[in-house]
């Protein structure tokens, strides 16, 4: 019987041809990348390895304000890079480094070189290229509230949302007016112009999902509440002691968002209402937040455990294997007909963990409810390295099914080419090819 190497490496070599959608992005527009373009810091979640790596308050206020010190803010890049590049991330960034830049070791000597390799990279049609060509991506979910132009592949989930959610003041209800054309003096009112605005944004480009961003800013349990209960705290954002004309002077006062619990869960309520009656996935962030000092409770996938229920037409996408909460995400793709699962992220995360949990939820969970690879970035080259390691995850976890006997080849190369293809492209209804 062969080894499990030997099986790995011949699925490895049958998922490398797979198509692929890739079902989360932050990709910046080409317009931007060439008009203000990146530094090696972006290649991705350089700051979260760096702050666990010990990096101190300065040296990190360094890196996110590159653009005003960049010679310091690369000296504190290159200080932790040889403790950071053994983790997902790092390795993760080491594969883009060889397969795209051709640089095999970053240090004081190549770090200018890879920027200059960035900043004149990103030609006119190079997404048209680089995700269909180079990496066999087919589609695009962009998360991003811009009004760039992207290519054809691109479908987008939109966030806007949150601007409602998280309103807190006055001044944000008149932004909010602004964007909506209307009037906003109530919560009804309020629900009636995120509607309006979200219609407006359905019109002009292609839409597939929304976006449940609320994890880095609150708890993720929406507990139904009534309207007069969301009137109150919607009041709130008025009764403030001074009048308008001093607002130049006087400092915008923000409501708690204790203080408008119940207008902000009756919002979240309305934004899954507009999911459903519009025909859109809802897309959560579960599980591990980007940065550092986040709050990894509020983000735990039961909290949604009520609207799975009462929301039984809407397909939840919960992101990011819900890690450290993997097995509970993994179980609630299990119980509920509408939640599925999708590994944007996980895959380097924690590259171990994502490949011992797939092979336990696949135990459990159907595989036409598990989303295989997205990307979760902002700049296009660093996808390279993520979806080398996403296939690698995936044909190691498959390669212990098969040797274990659990499935033959056949059926495991099917479960890789349902994740990584035909799952998003169904309950995104996207316009691509079935076979």
């Amino acid at each position: 019987m062969p080894g499990s190497d030997s099986v790995y490496r011949e699925l490895r070599e049958k998922i490398a041809g797979m198509r692929v959608i890739d079902t989360h992005e932050h990709t910046k527009s080409e317009r931007f990348r060439r008009e203000e373009p990146f530094s090696p810091l972006a290649l991705g979640y350089v700051g979260c390895d760096l702050c666990g790596a010990g990096a101190s308050d300065p040296e990190m206020e360094a890196v996110e304000n590159a653009d005003k010190d960049p010679a310091r803010a690369r000296e504190v890049f290159l200080k932790y890079y040889p403790c950071t590049r053994t983790t997902g991330y790092g390795r993760s960034i080491a594969r883009t480094l060889r397969g795209v830049f051709d640089i095999e070791t970053l240090d004081e000597r190549t770090y200018d070189l890879l920027w200059e390799k960035i900043r004149t990279g990103i030609t006119p049609g190079f997404y048209e290229r680089w995700f269909p060509e180079k990496l066999n991506i087919r589609a695009v979910i962009l998360d991003s509230d811009n009004d760039e132009e992207y290519p054809g592949l691109f479908f987008h989930s939109l966030r806007q949302g949150k601007y409602f959610v998280l309103a807190d003041s006055r001044e944000d209800l008149e932004d909010l007016e602004r964007k909506s054309g209307l009037s906003i003096h109530s919560a009804a009112q309020m629900r009636d112009a995120m509607w309006s605005y979200l219609e407006k944004l359905l019109i002009s480009k292609p839409v597939v999902a929304l976006k449940n961003p609320l994890a880095y800013n609150r708890s993720i349990y929406f507990e139904r509440t009534t309207l007069a209960d969301a009137d109150r705290a919607f009041s709130l954002l008025f009764a403030r002691k001074h009048a308008h004309h001093a607002a130049s002077w006087i400092k915008t006062h923000h409501r708690s968002p204790d203080e408008l619990l119940h207008l902000q869960n009756f919002l979240v309520h309305e934004t899954v209402r507009f999911a459903t009656e519009f025909n859109l996935a809802y897309q959560v962030h579960t599980g591990l937040q980007a940065g550092h000092s986040n709050e990894i409770t509020d983000s735990r996938p039961t909290l949604l455990l009520n609207l799975f229920r009462e929301y039984r037409k809407v397909p939840f996408v919960l992101f990011h294997g819900g890690f450290p909460y993997c097995r509970e995400w993994g179980v609630l793709g299990r119980n509920f007909p509408n939640v599925y699962l999708d590994l944007c992220w996980m895959h380097i995360i924690s590259p171990a963990t994502c490949v011992q949990m797939l092979d336990e939820w696949l135990d459990y969970v159907p595989n036409n409810k598990i989303f295989g690879f997205g990307g979760d970035l902002h700049m296009a080259e660093s996808v390279y390295g993520h979806l080398e390691q996403a296939r690698d995850n995936i044909a190691r976890a498959l390669a212990v099914k098969v040797t274990r006997g659990d499935y033959d080849r056949k059926t495991a190369l099917e479960i890789a080419e349902n994740m990584l293809y035909h799952n998003p492209r169904r309950v995104f209804r996207l316009p691509l090819d079935e076979a």
